[in-house]
C-alpha cells in the first residue's frame, strides 16, 4: 500500500513538472527592444552640378557666349586641380527665349556641368568661385565616402549591439533567449533605417541605422 501511494504520488510530482515545463517553454515572454547605430568618417568626396546660361539675339551668338562661360568654369577648375576626368557635361540645349518668357526675343543656351572633388573642406570656396566665373545656379553639394556598405555594416552592428543590452536592462539574464522578428523599414531581411548626415562644413559623413528587434524569452 505504501508502495502504491509512493507510486501515485511520483506520477502526481511527475505531471505536474510537465505542466509547468510545458507553459514555460510554450508560453514566452515577447519583449521588442530598439536600438541605433552611428558611424560618422571624413568624407572622401564633394559632387556637385553647375548649370550655365546664356541668351543672344541668334542662336550662333547665344552658344558663343555660353561655351565661353563654360571655357572659364573649367579653367577656373583645372587651376584647383579638378580635371576634365572629374567633370561631366550634358547635351547643350538651345531655347527660343519666347519658350520661357513672354514676348521673349532672341535664344538661350543652356548647359551642366557635374563636379566631383576630392577637396571637400573646400567646397564652400569653389562653390563661390563657380559663380564668380559666369555659372547661372550651383547645386547644393552632396558629399560621400568610399565603403559606404562598410560603415553601414558597422553602424547596424552597433544598432544590435545596443539593442540586446537595451534587452538586458529590460529582462535581465534570462536563461534562453531568441530573435523571432526585426521590424522591416527597408529592402533588404535585416529591417533597418538608415540615415545619412552630411555636414559640408566639416566634411564629415554620419551613417545612422536604426533597428527595433523582437526576442522571445524563457
Amino acid at each position: 500500500m505504501e508502495t502504491n501511494n509512493k507510486r501515485i504520488w511520483l506520477i502526481g510530482l511527475a505531471v505536474i513538472v510537465s505542466v509547468v515545463f510545458g507553459m514555460w517553454i510554450f508560453s514566452p515572454t515577447e519583449v521588442v527592444v530598439t536600438g541605433v547605430g552611428k558611424v560618422s568618417v571624413p568624407a572622401t568626396s564633394a559632387t556637385f552640378n553647375v548649370t550655365v546660361s546664356a541668351t543672344g539675339d541668334s542662336a550662333s551668338v547665344a552658344l558663343s557666349d555660353l561655351r565661353t562661360k563654360v571655357s572659364a568654369i573649367k579653367k577656373t577648375l583645372s587651376d584647383i586641380n579638378i580635371g576634365a576626368d572629374n567633370i561631366t557635361e550634358t547635351q547643350i540645349t538651345l531655347t527660343p527665349s519666347a519658350a520661357i518668357v513672354a514676348n521673349g526675343k532672341g535664344f538661350q543656351a543652356t548647359s551642366t556641368l557635374t563636379v566631383k572633388t576630392a577637396n571637400v573642406p573646400m567646397v564652400s570656396d569653389i562653390v563661390v568661385n563657380m559663380y564668380a566665373s559666369g555659372a547661372t545656379v550651383v547645386s547644393q553639394p552632396v558629399v560621400s565616402v568610399e565603403d559606404q556598405d562598410k560603415l553601414e555594416a558597422q553602424a547596424l552592428k552597433g544598432a544590435l549591439k545596443e539593442a540586446k543590452s537595451s534587452l538586458r536592462s529590460t529582462v535581465g539574464l534570462a536563461p534562453i533567449k531568441k530573435v523571432v522578428g526585426i521590424q522591416q523599414a527597408s529592402s533588404g531581411n535585416v529591417a533597418t533605417t538608415t540615415k545619412i548626415v552630411e555636414d559640408n562644413n566639416k566634411g564629415t559623413f554620419e551613417v545612422v541605422k536604426a533597428v527595433s528587434v523582437t526576442y522571445r524569452v524563457w
